[in-house]
């Protein structure tokens, strides 16, 4: 993702830019979608086609992961879908180069000039978009007119659970009573939350302090961590979520612990799963993404990962320095 202190700022890819882009993008999903429902509506979509088209959206995402987060901006109907989800974050320098530089046709998109037209769109994954969008748009209808399975299921439950209530209220009863103190402690914590997993870290007290200093020389989070609180990270008991500054710095900090094996190799997953960090609140990133926090997830550390190879990393230095130091502190 491009943080504010990348080379790429956001507010380069001014909102006509964009603009343009998805009303481009919506003009060919419009034609795709249309006849593609028109073959439908001779044929009658059955589940089981919904269900093809469906794994077809997750085909599409597994080949083009920047795709991942758009079903989810598409279905919660928002206009500029595509700016709004995380594709702008997660595509490469050079793809955001072309996608803000692009300039709309000027033709109308038709039936009959749809396969000439898109031919001439030279945009990484533009075509995958509009397949993507479109099946999703399948798939939305569908459910839409499927109402009355849904309706009749729940009157049926409805219809057993009132059962029940007339013929087995000593069962209920039993139900009810109030579990054990220890019980319902445990019950209640698993209810509201996942349980957060530890990046099985492997540092002494000298080594924590060094990790602290060096969060803290390089700024990596918005605000200063005590030692406590890294500690709290690693082991997997972080309560708030850390807000970060730069997240290339992020991944190459915690890959340096990995590689060294102070902390474990799969960290990526345990910090999706923790949702541990937040990303730096740019005015970008508000745009995109409203009020709501947003958690970092494993796609973003992966693109990290790759752009570290060939791309400056801010505190690079500080980061060495401190693995170095860390190895002379091991316990022996």
């Amino acid at each position: 993702m491009f943080d504010y202190d990348d080379d790429i700022e956001y507010m380069d890819f001014s909102e006509e830019g964009f603009r343009e882009v998805q009303q481009c993008l919506d003009r060919f999903v419009t034609v795709n979608y249309e006849t593609a429902l028109g073959l439908l509506y001779r044929m009658k979509a059955t589940p089981e086609d919904i269900t093809l088209y469906k794994g077809k959206v997750l085909d599409i995402i597994r080949h083009n992961p920047p795709l991942e987060s758009i079903p989810r901006y598409f279905r919660d109907g928002r206009e500029d879908y595509l700016w709004y989800s995380d594709f702008y974050d997660d595509i490469t320098k050079e793809v955001y180069g072309r996608y803000r530089t692009f300039t709309t046709l000027a033709v109308e998109i038709t039936p009959a000039n749809y396969t000439e037209e898109l031919a001439k769109i030279d945009l990484p994954y533009f075509r995958e978009l509009i397949d993507l969008v479109s099946l999703e748009k399948l798939c939305m209808l569908y459910e839409a007119n499927q109402p009355s399975n849904e309706t009749e299921a729940d009157t049926e439950e409805e219809a057993d659970i009132n059962t029940d209530a007339e013929t087995g209220k000593e069962d209920i009863a039993d139900i009810t009573q109030e579990p054990e103190a220890g019980e319902q402690t445990e019950t209640t914590q698993s209810d509201r939350q996942p349980k957060k997993r530890s990046y099985e870290p492997k540092l002494n007290s000298k080594q924590y302090t060094l990790l602290a200093e060096c969060v803290e020389d390089i700024k990596l989070f918005r605000r200063k961590v005590k030692t406590s609180e890294l500690k709290k990270l690693l082991k997997g008991k972080l309560t708030e979520p850390l807000e970060v500054t730069n997240q290339k710095s992020l991944v190459y900090f915690l890959d340096l612990l990995s590689e060294n094996k102070y902390i474990k190799d799969t960290w990526m997953s345990v910090a999706d799963g923790n949702r541990n960090f937040l990303s730096f609140r740019t005015e970008g990133n508000k745009q995109r993404y409203g009020n709501e926090p947003h958690y970092i997830t494993m796609q973003q550390f992966l693109n990290c990962r790759n752009r570290n190879k060939r791309e400056s990393i801010v505190g690079l230095v500080e980061i060495e320095d401190m693995i170095d130091a860390m190895e002379g502190n091991r316990d022996n």
